[in-house]
């Protein structure tokens, strides 16, 4: 049998910190598959080892409207797609199964590679708040995408289940669960040096109980909360480690809080060196509230790196957040909404050090779990299913 040629289509700019995509790559490539990337042509990327990657412009009319742009784009990305006669397309959300699709028209050897739909977001759970015609419309398309796919698949078992109601679909879609690799074990020094690290970010020199927000900086994530949860608890620590495109925002916003002087920004750091930082934390804010139900039903990355951290976490009392924290028993929910909900998980959390201990050991266990390493079985059977 000749060696399986797949291609990802990453309509993404930093392929970089496209942690889902590379690690279905990554499947792909263990599977001894020939892999090729295809993404546009700015952004934050890698070298390429175990596959080749393709980069395009997303704007071949400099004078055409964005959504033209994209049109066009795509047709020219779908026809070099199809130069490369791929047996297996996987499409980022709709962008990339639209050029997937497109790409499979452009086969001058009439054959069609077999698609994987892959989605990262519910899509008609972030349009709950548009118009019925805006929802029709993408639902309509998304539905015929999945109904035309041979792998679509989701990224947690709530929103593959609304997608099979909400398109009356006869099989639930494929859920592989977007998790972390699992994390390489830190020494106590290591930690030890992350800890001062931290603490240095402070002027003061009491002991502290630091709870830490990593990611990015975003609406929906409670930051402003966990601000105003700083401001009423004296012996709470808040740090945000991570980016944010409007930083000024969140400078501004600590700035002018009661609570500056136990609230302090670190800059994003790699991958390979989150896991020091994490672990160095007393607590995790995991706290993602409800703007639409994409959000209420999202499986947080930050979360299960926390677990992988071994650092106890503060949750949305929502389906798959606290599904985790209970199961494992790795932390406690919070009514992201009531400030006070939020203010009293952490006070208990800061006054029950037996209970934060015992969270903490639970996440040794959670994380051999909760790890790609495991949940990429499924995605291996199923890519294995899909090329007999």
């Amino acid at each position: 049998m000749s060696q399986i040629k797949f291609v990802k289509v990453a309509y993404v700019h930093d392929w970089l910190y496209a942690n889902r995509d590379r690690r279905e790559v990554d499947v792909a490539a263990a599977l001894g598959w020939d892999v090729t990337v295809v993404k546009p042509d700015n952004g934050k990327d890698d070298v390429p080892d175990r596959y080749k990657l393709l980069k395009f412009t997303t704007r071949p009319h400099k004078h055409f409207p964005k959504k033209l742009n994209q049109i066009s784009a795509g047709i020219r990305w779908a026809k070099e797609i199809a130069k490369l006669e791929p047996d297996i397309i996987s499409g980022h959300n709709l962008t990339g199964m639209y050029i997937a699709m497109l790409s499979n028209k452009h086969r001058k050897d009439k054959k069609k590679a077999r698609l994987v739909y892959d989605a990262h977001e519910y899509l008609m759970g972030q349009l709950v708040r548009a118009n019925a015609l805006k929802r029709k419309f993408n639902g309509a398309i998304e539905k015929y995408v999945i109904r035309h796919s041979d792998l679509p698949m989701f990224v947690n078992d709530s929103i593959a289940d609304a997608v099979q109601k909400d398109y009356k679909l006869d099989q639930r879609p494929l859920c592989v669960r977007n998790f972390p690799n699992r994390a390489p074990e830190v020494s106590s020094e290591e930690k030890a040096a992350a800890r001062k690290e931290l603490e240095d970010l402070f002027e003061d020199k009491c002991e502290k109980f630091i709870v830490m927000f990593h990611g990015q900086f975003r609406s929906g994530c409670s930051m402003e909360k966990l601000i105003k949860a700083a401001e009423a608890i004296p012996s709470m620590y808040l740090v945000f480690l991570g980016y944010a495109v409007n930083l000024d925002y969140y400078t501004g916003l600590i700035n002018s809080s009661s609570a500056k002087n136990r609230i302090a920004i670190h800059d994003a750091v790699p991958q390979k060196e989150l896991w020091k930082y994490i672990s160095a934390a007393d607590l995790e804010a995991v706290i993602i509230e409800n703007k639409n139900a994409s959000y209420y039903y999202s499986l947080p990355n930050k979360l299960l790196e926390s677990i992988q951290g071994l650092t106890p976490v503060i949750g949305s009392v929502y389906p798959e957040i606290k599904a985790i924290i209970d199961k494992y028993k790795v932390g406690i929910t919070c009514v992201p909404e009531d400030q006070s909900s939020i203010n009293k998980s952490i006070e208990y959390m800061i006054a029950n050090k037996e209970f934060l201990a015992e969270c903490r050991n639970n996440c040794i266990s959670a994380r051999e779990e909760l790890c790609w390493e495991k949940e990429s079985k499924t995605l291996e059977a199923a890519f294995r299913k899909l090329a007999q």
